[in-house]
């Protein structure tokens, strides 16, 4: 994990931490911070056509592909040591 995602994850712990009669104030604060920070606001995005292009449409029984590299995977799987 990066930097940024291991903060994001203790700030998330440490609210679960704070008492519920001072989250107001913790809202107002992170409020503050980000109309300081003016951040660009992010637009949604749309994952429309992401698996388009990368030969998946090329195999002809791709159900049965799908089997035959899941049963590749379990005996490797099966096959190591614990």
């Amino acid at each position: 994990m990066n930097n940024t995602a291991v903060k994001i994850s203790e700030l998330t712990y440490a609210l679960t931490q704070i008492p519920e009669t001072e989250l107001d104030s913790v809202m107002a604060y992170v409020s503050s911070i980000l109309a300081e920070s003016q951040m660009p606001k992010l637009e949604n995005r749309s994952l429309k056509g992401i698996w388009a292009g990368p030969g998946f449409e090329t195999i002809i029984d791709l159900e049965a592909e799908i089997r035959l590299v899941r049963c590749e995977l379990q005996d490797s799987i099966g096959k190591r040591m614990l």
